[in-house]
């Protein structure tokens, strides 16, 4: 509408680019926790024995190393997606 403030072209661009700055960071901070979390499961798979492989129990231990993994995974995608989104 006439009279609503608009932002100058500098000031978005600037904005863009810290924008885009502070995704790039959020996206390593993810990776190196990916990463983290990959070897955290494992580390715990390794405990595992022939015996316990299957069981439940062993199962029901690794589901949360699994899930965080899971998660690094969905929010590095979603990072990304954001990334592709503001170039």
């Amino acid at each position: 509408p006439a009279g609503f403030p608009r932002v100058q072209e500098d000031t978005q661009k600037a904005r863009d680019t810290d924008r885009r700055r502070i995704l790039e960071q959020e996206l390593a901070g993810e990776q190196r926790n990916l990463e983290q979390a990959r070897k955290d499961l494992a580390d715990q798979e390794s405990i595992r024995t022939g015996d316990d492989k299957n069981s439940p129990k062993a199962l029901d231990r690794l589901t949360p190393y699994k899930e965080r993994v899971a998660q690094h995974e969905r929010n590095i995608q979603a990072i990304q997606k954001e990334l592709a989104v503001s170039r």
